[in-house]
């Protein structure tokens, strides 16, 4: 059985959400998001660089959330949610499984830093203002590309949009998505509509 080490909101939502909309069976161990626990020896053991999510699917150990997403849509999914190379839509498909951690996330991640993980007097206000900025501008970006689509690949649903999905989810959070431009505001709200990720969240 699939087992996911999973802490809320943070990026192993993207894996239960993966698993959901696949319909796999699993396991979800819950995993507080501090660091007592993910530097303890028993966490380490699982996940060496003290960070979630982390996955044993039989002999199988991953810890890197999109590497994960990528696994488990091979393994267990099919098209259109699983895209091959040979698809016409597979270059697009890859561009944006990986543009949704490598750069969607990193200005959330600087803002989460500079607003409320790292102690006050360590926090530098201009460089969770830049962040935003930066966030802001990649919004425009997939803005453009949504136009005419319900999801990044068109009509049908993806492993690419679970993993920019997650980023809007985090977006969320820091409330940046209450006036964002029209497609990604529709876009945001198909995806918060879909079982999968309303199950995923409540985990």
């Amino acid at each position: 059985m699939l087992h996911i080490h999973h802490g809320k909101h943070t990026r192993s939502l993207r894996v239960v959400w993966i698993a959901e909309e696949l319909g796999v069976t699993y396991e979800s161990h819950h995993v507080p998001f501090d660091p007592a626990t993910l530097k303890s020896d028993a966490f380490l053991s699982i996940s060496p660089f003290g960070a979630l999510p982390a996955i044993e699917d039989g002999g199988v150990r991953m810890v890197e959330s999109g590497a994960i997403c990528q696994y488990l849509t091979e393994r267990y999914g099919k098209h259109p949610f699983a895209r091959e190379l040979g698809d016409p839509d597979y270059p697009t498909y890859l561009q944006w499984l990986h543009a949704g951690e490598a750069t969607m996330t990193p200005p959330l991640a600087a803002i989460a830093q500079h607003t409320s993980i790292r102690p006050e007097a360590m926090r530098i206000p201009q460089v969770a203002h830049e962040a935003v900025e930066t966030f802001k501008e990649r919004l425009r970006v997939l803005d453009a590309h949504l136009n005419g689509k319900h999801y990044l690949l068109g009509a049908d649903m993806s492993a690419a949009d679970v993993m920019v999905g997650y980023a809007l989810h985090l977006a969320s959070l820091f409330r940046l998505m209450n006036d964002t431009p029209e497609h990604v505001g529709a876009y945001w709200k198909r995806l918060q509509a879909r079982p999968a990720y309303q199950r995923a969240v409540a985990k």
